[in-house]
């Protein structure tokens, strides 16, 4: 699931990996136990390089009893050596922040033969050195389920501000060949993506955070959904991503996101939304709402259809907070809306603070004091 934002990036270069070997030493020194939760806790500071080939093969001797977590925090300068779906024997949580990480499709058609632990991941503020061989590799070959799925135990998967590396790609022009595999590769993603055997089954994860990650291929979220299920996913952030509108896997979040209570889109580029989308059968009904933070977009224009978001079998909260909305029928019919919302439920009392604006008065008028008898609503 969590690697598939590379395939819709294929432009770079080949690199040359170095990576300096740990000591075993080193991690019995980094790695102390935890004797309240019998947990062995490495916290590692990287100012060169760091080798997860490594660390995994001093797992292997700890025994299948133990349990892991890895925190990896980089200078500037430093880079950890690390393939995707990043396993190891005991691995239970890994936080990585501030690195720049390398090799992460070498494995992409070698199985580990490691069973799947790993419930906590968080990368956040990464960089990811990748070349135009590896990319077109993962989009034309083969590759494992394993590494196509990722680890199903995951309970929680943070990816913010991703972003990608592609060294000496301005001294290059691409090839004849990498510019025909270039305008051929996302039809191969679909058509791989409908061609799989298998789904991958997400049934603890429910977390996941991808804000400020705006390089992600257009395609990322019709990949994820494509073959993969996620019953029990809660939070779902995509926080100032760039979107432009809403895409059609959140409109239809009932089908690939039946529990979601929070979607963060805030900070984005929308400027009109829609999350009722297509009936979905198997959708339970439920009385706790799914809240669609919308705040801080460019949404200037209300669905005719909005009394609709609290009456369907799960209720939907809109918030609106900081558009450019303006004083208008569309502002009345989220007024009364956003009012029946905050009777309903009690706790979105500050949608009543939700403002737009007059060109008649000059000045901005909360949504608790904003009149319109011109309306047929």
């Amino acid at each position: 699931m969590l690697f598939r934002h590379i395939f819709g990036l294929v432009v770079g270069i080949n690199l040359i990996l170095t990576v300096i070997c740990q000591s075993r030493g080193y991690f019995n020194r980094n790695c102390p136990v935890n004797r309240s939760n019998d947990v062995r806790e490495c916290k590692m500071y990287v100012d060169t390089r760091l080798n997860f080939i490594d660390f995994r093969q001093w797992t292997s001797g700890l025994g299948n009893a133990v349990k892991v977590s890895l925190d990896i925090t980089c200078s500037s300068n430093g880079r950890v050596y690390i393939p995707w779906p990043m396993k190891a024997n005991g691995l239970v949580k890994l936080t990585i922040e501030g690195c720049t990480l390398e090799g992460y499709a070498s494995e992409f058609n070698t199985p580990t033969r490691l069973k799947d632990e790993l419930q906590d991941l968080s990368l956040d503020n990464i960089v990811i050195v990748s070349n135009l061989d590896s990319i077109f590799d993962i989009i034309y070959k083969p590759v494992t389920q394993e590494y196509d799925c990722g680890q199903q135990t995951l309970r929680s998967a943070v990816r913010r501000n991703i972003s990608y590396m592609f060294p000496n790609i301005n001294d290059q022009r691409l090839s004849k060949r990498h510019e025909a595999l270039l305008m051929s590769s996302a039809d191969e993603l679909i058509k791989k993506s409908k061609q799989k055997r298998y789904r991958c089954n997400y049934s603890e994860l429910n977390y996941i955070d991808q804000s400020l990650s705006r390089t992600r291929s257009k395609l990322y979220l019709r990949l994820m959904t494509a073959y993969s299920e996620y019953p029990e996913l809660q939070t779902f952030l995509i926080a100032d991503n760039g979107y432009r509108r809403v895409p059609q896997e959140l409109i239809d979040w009932r089908k690939s996101f039946p529990q979601l209570t929070l979607l963060d889109m805030s900070k984005n580029k929308i400027s009109k939304f829609d999350f009722l989308g297509a009936p979905f059968t198997r959708m339970n009904t439920r009385s706790q709402p799914l809240v669609a933070d919308l705040s801080n977009n460019l949404v200037t224009t209300i669905p005719l259809n909005m009394p609709d978001y609290l009456t369907g079998s799960v209720p939907i909260i809109v918030d609106l907070t900081g558009n450019p909305l303006n004083c208008n029928c569309d502002f009345l019919r989220y007024k009364n809306y956003a009012m029946e919302a905050i009777r309903r439920f009690g706790r979105y009392n500050h949608l009543s603070q939700i403002t737009c604006y007059s060109p008649r008065s000059g000045r901005k008028i909360s949504l608790a004091n904003y009149r319109n008898n011109n309306c047929l609503i």
